[in-house]
C-alpha cells in the first residue's frame, strides 16, 4: 500500500503545481490580451473599408494596400505632425534631465530643511490641475512672443511640466550612490558638474531611461496645450489625428474608419521604437528600484 499511497501523492503534488500555475498565468493572459486585442483590431482596420470594419471586425483584410496610410497623411500632413512631435518630445527630455539631474543630486547629497522643502515643493507640483495653468500658460506665450515659435515653447512648457517628476524619480537613484564614490572623486580635483557628470550619472542610467521615457509620453500624448499654442503649420501629432475624425463630417460623409486607423497606427510607431531601444534599461531600472526596496 505504501507505493501506490506515495504515487497518489505525488500525483496530487503535480496537481496542484498546475493548477497554482495556471492560475497564476490566467491573470497574466487575460492583461495580455486587452493590450494584444485592440492593437490587432486597429492594425488590421487600417487596410480595410469601412464595410469590412463593419462585418468582419477581427478577420484579415481581403487585400494588404497600404493606400489608407497614404491617404491619412495626405489628408492632415500627419507625418509633419509627427516629426513636430519628435522635436518636442526629444527636446523636452533633454531640457528636463539638464535641469533635473543637478537638482535631484543636490536634495539627495543634503539632508537639511532647506533640501526636505524642495522636494516637498516638487511634489506639490502635482497638485495643480493642467487645466487651471491653461489660460495663464497661453497669456505668458503671447506676452513673451513665443507664441510665434509654438515648438519652442511647447518644448519649454513640457519640460517645466515634467522636472517636478523627473526630480522625484531620481532622488533615490542619487541617494543609493555610496558617497565615498562622490568623495573620492572630489579628493581627486573633480568638481560638482564634473562629478555629475562624469561619475554618477553614468551609474544612474536606468533612472535617467525611465525619466526619459515617461517625460517622453508625456509630451508625446498631451493634446490640451498643444492644441491652444500650436497652428495648422506647427501641429503635433495629437493634434492633427483627431483631424482625420473631422474631415468630412460636417458635410454628412461618412468616416473613414480605415484611415483613421492608420493614422492611429502611424502616430503610435515612433512610441513602439523609442521602447523598443530603451526596453532592456527601462527593465533594469525597475529591477534596480526593487532591490533598492
Amino acid at each position: 500500500l505504501r507505493v501506490p499511497l506515495e504515487g497518489l501523492i505525488m500525483r496530487s503534488l503535480r496537481l496542484r503545481s498546475i493548477v497554482g500555475t495556471t492560475a497564476a498565468y490566467i491573470p497574466v493572459l487575460l492583461y495580455a490580451a486587452a493590450i494584444l486585442v485592440p492593437l490587432y483590431y486597429v492594425f488590421i482596420s487600417a487596410f480595410k473599408t469601412n464595410a469590412e470594419i463593419s462585418l468582419n471586425p477581427l478577420g484579415l483584410p481581403t487585400s494588404w494596400s497600404f493606400a489608407k496610410f497614404f491617404d491619412a497623411n495626405n489628408a492632415v500632413n500627419l507625418i509633419a505632425a509627427e516629426g513636430n512631435s519628435l522635436v518636442v518630445a526629444a527636446g523636452s527630455v533633454v531640457l528636463t534631465i539638464l535641469f533635473a539631474a543637478p537638482a535631484a543630486h543636490g536634495i539627495a547629497r543634503r539632508v537639511n530643511a532647506f533640501s526636505t522643502g524642495a522636494q516637498v515643493a516638487f511634489g506639490l507640483a502635482f497638485l495643480i490641475p493642467q487645466f487651471a495653468v491653461l489660460v495663464p500658460v497661453y497669456l505668458i506665450a503671447v506676452r513673451s512672443g513665443l507664441i510665434q515659435v509654438p515648438l519652442v515653447f511647447l518644448i519649454l512648457f513640457y519640460a517645466a511640466m515634467n522636472i517636478p517628476l523627473a526630480v522625484l524619480l531620481l532622488v533615490p537613484f542619487f541617494r543609493a550612490i555610496p558617497k565615498e564614490i562622490e568623495e573620492s572623486a572630489e579628493l581627486d580635483g573633480a568638481g560638482v558638474l564634473s562629478r555629475l557628470r562624469h561619475v554618477l550619472l553614468p551609474i544612474v542610467v536606468p533612472g535617467l531611461t525611465t525619466v526619459a521615457i515617461l517625460c517622453f509620453l508625456a509630451a508625446w500624448n498631451e493634446y490640451i496645450f498643444a492644441q491652444v499654442i500650436t497652428n495648422s503649420t506647427s501641429y503635433t501629432v495629437q493634434v492633427a489625428l483627431p483631424l482625420l475624425r473631422s474631415e468630412g463630417a460636417f458635410q454628412g460623409a461618412d468616416v473613414d474608419l480605415g484611415r483613421l486607423a492608420a493614422g492611429v497606427v502611424i502616430s503610435v510607431l515612433p512610441v513602439f521604437v523609442v521602447y523598443a531601444i530603451l526596453r532592456r534599461r527601462l527593465i533594469d531600472a525597475f529591477a534596480a528600484g526593487a532591490v533598492k526596496g
